[in-house]
């Protein structure tokens, strides 16, 4: 948790903002954040507009900023920026720009055609860890939890998982792993471990991980259908935040989603955290900073 220093939260002057904004704040009162940075991106302009709508965003978001971040602590510097051109490319230039540790969206969990490819695509390509907030989400991080295939990204999520318990006190961290009644399934399709022996691949996998002295309690759960089990395991035991891993295919430019990850960001009715896998990070930066974004020159924001 101590590298989501730079927080991004990505507003759309919509009323799921002031929730997003919220738990921005209650995050930042984590006290880890070094700054939170307020976006807005305002489309390609029409002719005489754009001053008096950029104005106009702005001053929009430092008022709900403003009132929500009374209680966070000072050493934690806000902006509020609003930005001009294609939504997905500004978002992104400056995410990298700014070297964001993490991103945070708003999500309609019946968004309207085009929402939720935006956030896909968002998980997929953002050079940080994404956090999705679906609208009316809770304030709250008392159980917490983290599916795992025992492979090094799903080691990655549960150190964030358990950092973040650590960090809020009276948190519950559950691992979940999902097993058909053959073997037992990695929801990235990685490896496989005979049934009867999920305990002990679990304990294996746990001992290099540094999980902050959290009590870190696996749930074996039967499945076929994983992106499904882990939606009702979490209804089921009340959890309040999803920590999932993204899977990197290559050292190239893109970085691709799993397929369970993606179903458990499209379907989401609580925040889920995707973390990007330590080693993903460079290959998505030479993709924004490629000719594409050159050509369009800086974002510009105040």
């Amino acid at each position: 948790m101590q590298r989501f220093q730079h927080l991004m939260v990505c507003l759309t002057r919509s009323e799921s903002d002031f929730g997003l904004i919220r738990y921005a704040a209650m995050l930042a009162r984590l006290d880890t954040a070094m700054e939170v940075r307020f976006v807005h991106v305002l489309p390609a302009p029409q002719a005489g507009s754009l001053a008096h709508e950029h104005d106009r965003a702005l001053q929009e978001a430092e008022r709900a900023v403003a009132e929500a971040f009374l209680n966070v602590p000072d050493n934690v510097k806000v902006y509020c920026d609003v930005l001009k051109g294609p939504l997905l490319d500004r978002l992104l230039g400056f995410a990298a720009e700014q070297e964001v540790d993490l991103m945070l969206l708003g999500h309609q969990p019946d968004h309207p055609p085009g929402q939720g490819s935006l956030v896909r695509r968002l998980a997929m390509q953002a050079p940080c860890s994404i956090l999705i907030v679906p609208h009316g989400s809770p304030l709250s991080l008392k159980r917490i939890l983290v599916p795992v295939d025992f492979s090094e990204h799903a080691a990655d999520a549960t150190r964030v998982a358990a950092s973040m318990a650590k960090l809020c006190g009276k948190t519950e961290c559950l691992a979940l792993h999902v097993f058909s009644n053959e073997v037992v399934l990695t929801y990235e399709e990685d490896d496989s471990v005979l049934l009867g022996r999920q305990e002990e691949a679990f304990e294996k996998f746990m001992a290099p991980i540094d999980h902050r002295d959290v009590a870190v309690t696996p749930i074996f759960e039967e499945g076929t259908k994983v992106a499904q089990t882990i939606h009702r395991v979490a209804q089921e035991q009340n959890v309040d935040l999803k920590v999932l891993a993204t899977r990197g295919r290559s050292r190239s430019a893109t970085i691709l989603l799993g397929s369970v990850t993606e179903g458990v960001i499209i379907e989401a009715r609580t925040p889920v955290l995707v973390v990007k896998h330590f080693g993903a990070r460079l290959g998505v930066l030479q993709v924004l900073m490629d000719r594409r974004f050159r050509q369009g020159g800086s974002p510009q924001f105040d």
